[in-house]
Parts: C-alpha cells; structure tokens; sequence
C-alpha cells in the first residue's frame, strides 16, 4: 500500500485542474572526488593505498584532515549524491564534508555540510570534499605517569584480584576512513520527457509464476544526448549500460511543493528507436525491466572462489551427500607372542573386506612343524572360538579365515609351532568419507544407507558435514538440521535479502501471509540457482501469490475459495 498525504490524495482525486508531474532518475555514476596519492590538502593524514582510503599519519596526532579538489560532474543533471565509507577510528570523531557551486568559483564561498552515510543529498555541477579527524580519546599510552591527562589509556588494579583492567577506546590505530565512495544520481529533465511509458503489473497466472513490470521511457534528443560517444551523452562511463531507473509520479500541492510517489524502479537494458533527422523525430527510448525482477535472477547457494560449494539451505532437509574419498582396507602387522620359529604372513592385507574392524587372535593347539600342528582361530580375543583343529598351511595353499582375509606361515629353525603360540591380526574395514553440502549445521539427525537408516558403523559431523561410512559404500543420504528458519515466508525474506531486496519487501503483506500460515513449515536447499527459480519453487508448493507492485515486492497467502 502506498502512503500519501491528504493533500497528494486530494489532487489524484480531482476530475479537473490537478497538476500532475513525472521524474526519472538514473544511477549509479561513480563520482571522482580527487583523493589519490599527491591530490589536495593532506594535514596529518596520508592516501591509504587503496580507492576511498584516508588514513591518520603514524605519531601522536590529535587531528587531521583532507582538503579534496574542486572536482566537476561531467552533467549538471547529475543533481543527487549518496555518500559511503566504513570508519575505523574509533578513538576520534571523523566528518565527511560537502560542498558544491554551479560554477567552479562558487565552491571556496559554499559552505561545508557534513553528511550521514547512505542519506541522500543535493549536488552542484562542482563540488568539494573534506574529512577531518578529530580526537575524543586517545588511544594509547605513555612512558611517563606524569604525562597522562584525561584522554589517555589507562589500566586499573583490580585488587585484591591479581591483574590489572585495561581501558582504551574501539577503531584502529592510526585511525582511518575506507570505502568512501559518492554514488551520483542524475534527475533527467521534466522538460525532456517525451513520454514516460506505460507500467504494466500483471498479477500471476498460477502460483508458481512471477510477474512485474517493464517500461519505455521515450526522451528528447534534440542535443545527442542519448547517442553513445557523442559529447553531449549523458552516460559518459564506459560501462553506461550498467544503470537503473526509478520513475515517479507526483502532484503539485497547493502550498507549491511537489509530492512524489515512486511507482517503478528498473534496470536499463538499451536505448533504442534514436531519431535524430532534418523534420524527422528528435527521441530516443530508454527501454528498461523491472528492478526487482532483474535481482531476482541472481543465483543464490552458488560455490565459493575456490569452488568449495555452499547450497542455500533452511530449516529440516534430507540431502544426498556425495563420496569425497575412500581410505581402502587394510590390515596391521600381525604380532606374535610365543617360541615357535613359523612366522605368520598374510597374501594381500588389502582384500579384507569385513564392514568392521576386527582383532583376530590365531593359536597354536599342538607342537610341531608346518602341515603337523593345528591352530585355531577366533575374533573376540579367545573368549569364543570361530574355528579349531585347523592343519597349518605354506604359501602353496594359503588358509582363507573369512571376508578375504587369507593367510599362511613360513618355517623357521627348531619347532614351527609350540602349543600355546598366539599371533593377533588388526583387520581395518574400508571407510568412505562423504560430504554432505551446506555446512555447518546445527545437527545431522540421521544418516541412511541405500534408504535405511542406520545408526552404527556412522560418523557425522554438523560443524563440517562429513559423515563416514565404515565397511558399506552404496546411496548415502543424511537428515540435516540447518538452523530454525522453517516459515516458507522467513524462507523467502532470506531469499530476497540474499540478492539485496530487502528494502523492496512490503513488510505489512509479508506479516500477513505468515500469520495466516502460521502452521506451516518446511525445508528447502537452492544451489547455484536464480532466487526467481527458488522463491517460484516455494510459492508453487504452499500456495502463495508474489509479485511487484509500486517498487514493493507483496505475497498472498492462498486460503480456499471465498
């Protein structure tokens, strides 16, 4: 829902004599403000070495400041500046300063006006940019106790505890500003609007679509302003297709002023239909789509730069994972205890393939060479035997125990085998590590193996997402748990904040669609996917209607026939 005031609503409402008005707006334009290495007035300060960087000099300095150069806007349409920078001096008070003249020797004689990130404010075709420093607590200490005052860091006993409590103020010292930056918004001229297009909102066709708006805005272009390369372009960056648009509609009050209502916000895709001929149409359309749904085409759960991958996920799912490595089987060598001079040896420690680990113990029952004497064998330490009597065997006839693992001995000097001689082999199952993506989670609730779920021979990590299966491979699948974010509406706030629509949301009608859903809950994970696709996903599937009204994203919850 729009607000406006009595007045504005009085004008929409009138059959006759209302004065309507239109205004667009193109941005961003990335303003040049001066500060390099060697450009304007450094006092106690220096270029950080790095775009929009301005730092205090090393030493003990109680103030600082820069003086930019009057720099120019390469329009005087370029009419609106939002400023930004991150402060990381904590320990003083830093103003970032404007002032701005239509003529360059009208800048010394305006006076500073000292700006709050991210507010808007008004330009001139020439401007000037100023940041002092100013101490409001020192941040240091000093050699002598004598030098201190009341600014200085100090440290307090804490008697009768042992240790001292030390105080001293947040920031970096020296202390700096980076990524100061000035966003330049150019207001076209009313007089050069030729016709501001037509704004069409459709609402869905079904429940999983998404619909919003595109615009056409034709304007003069008497003075080549719209023919890329030519001297009058507006566009004057290299990159001047990069740009958006927000068109409002306004009344002129009866008190003189202009009441604006921002109707569309949208993305410039090319200027087209340029005429500029003897008697012939002196325009150019700035043909643009909807902001809103241009953002919704980013892609969100995409991987990181090394190619780590980080799906989207929310709430209670059930994932594949996906086998990261194997650590094949393998078994230790074995050891003997006893004073038969047989040495037991296995064929291929690697065909073990038991789905645990397992201590076998081998022992002699009779005295005697090999092919004479008998052993037996058993695999919970000799409480229980799997096998006795067993003849002794060479490397012709390897004895097999079972899950592959084969054996045999070699003779040695004197008896081979005495009664009573015990050899233990540790026999490791294969394990496979798998992965399962979006890590870290609040918990791994359950792991399943070729869709049963088991719960021995399993491993899971929440913090990294590994599980480790010992012995079986197959389909492994895991329950995780990644935060406690299951309303399908919280779901798509975080989609839309994601890809930096969270401004747009028309947080009344989200409020709405929740409360009256309150009993829904679900699950969902988006890897390298657009936000459209995933919010369409969510919408189909509970049943809500979504689109972009006015430059606000609105959602309806389904209830049933009226």
């Amino acid at each position: 829902m729009r607000e406006a005031t009595v007045e504005y609503l009085q004008e929409e409402g009138r059959a006759r004599g209302a004065r309507p008005r239109v205004k667009a707006v193109l941005y961003p334009f990335d303003l040049d403000y001066g500060l390099a290495e060697g450009s304007g007035g450094f006092d106690n300060t220096e270029y950080g070495g790095e775009a929009g960087k301005l730092a205090v000099e090393e030493g003990y300095y109680i103030s600082g400041a820069w003086e930019g150069p009057v720099m120019q806007a390469h329009t005087a349409n370029l009419n609106r500046v939002i400023p930004n920078w991150v402060d990381r001096a904590g320990y003083m008070e830093t103003a970032v300063k404007l002032r701005s003249a239509a003529e360059y020797g009208g800048v010394s004689e305006a006076s500073y006006q000292t700006l709050t990130a991210g507010e808007e404010y008004d330009l001139e075709r020439y401007f000037q940019v100023k940041v002092e420093f100013a101490e409001s607590i020192r941040a240091w200490a000093v050699d002598e106790e004598g030098d201190a005052d009341s600014f200085t860091a100090y440290a307090v006993d804490q008697a009768p505890d042992s240790g001292y409590e030390s105080y001293a103020s947040d920031g970096e010292f020296p202390g700096y500003v980076e990524g100061l930056e000035f966003e330049g918004q150019m207001q076209l001229p009313e007089s050069e609007i030729i016709g501001p297009g037509e704004i069409a909102v459709n609402m869905a066709l079904d429940f999983s679509d998404m619909q919003a708006g595109a615009n056409s805005l034709e304007m003069d272009n008497r003075s080549k302003q719209w023919i890329p390369g030519g001297g009058n372009f507006y566009l004057q960056e290299l990159a001047w297709f990069r740009k958006f648009i927000k068109l409002y509609h306004g009344f002129e009050l009866p008190n003189g002023t202009v009441e604006w209502q921002l109707l569309y916000s949208g993305k410039l895709m090319k200027i087209s239909n340029m005429g500029h001929s003897w008697e012939g149409r002196h325009s150019a359309v700035l043909e643009t789509s909807d902001l809103i749904m241009e953002s919704l085409q980013k892609k969100i759960g995409v991987p990181d730069a090394d190619g780590t991958r980080r799906p989207f996920m929310r709430g209670y799912y059930r994932d594949k994972t996906e086998l990261a490595s194997t650590a094949e089987a393998y078994c230790d060598e074995p050891e003997k205890t006893g004073t038969g001079s047989a040495t037991l040896v296995i064929v291929d420690d690697r065909k073990y393939s038991g789905e645990i680990d397992i201590v076998y113990l081998i022992e002699a029952e009779t005295t005697g060479e090999i092919g004479v004497a008998t052993v037996k064998w058993s695999k919970d330490g000799g409480q229980t035997w799997e096998k006795t009597g067993i003849e002794t065997v060479g490397a012709a006839e390897p004895l097999t125990l079972e899950n592959g693992l084969e054996i045999y001995w070699s003779s040695g000097a004197g008896d081979d085998f005495v009664a009573g001689d015990q050899w233990q082999i540790a026999a490791h199952a294969t394990v496979y590590h798998y992965m399962v993506y979006g890590a870290p989670f609040q918990a791994i609730t359950g792991v399943y193996l070729n869709d049963e779920e088991v719960t021995g021979k399993v491993a899971a990590s929440a913090e990294t997402g590994e599980i480790t299966v010992i012995g079986k491979s197959g389909t492994v699948a895991a329950r995780v748990v990644k935060d406690d974010t299951r309303h399908p509406v919280d779901i798509i706030e975080d989609i839309l904040g994601e890809v930096g629509l969270s401004d747009y949301i028309d947080a009344e009608m989200f409020g709405l669609a929740k409360s009256e859903t309150m009993a829904y809950n679900i699950g969902v994970k988006f890897e390298d996917e657009p936000a459209a696709t995933a919010i369409q996903a969510i919408v189909g599937a509970c049943l809500y209607e979504f689109w972009v009204d006015f430059g606000k994203i609105k959602i309806r919850a389904y209830l049933g026939e009226n």
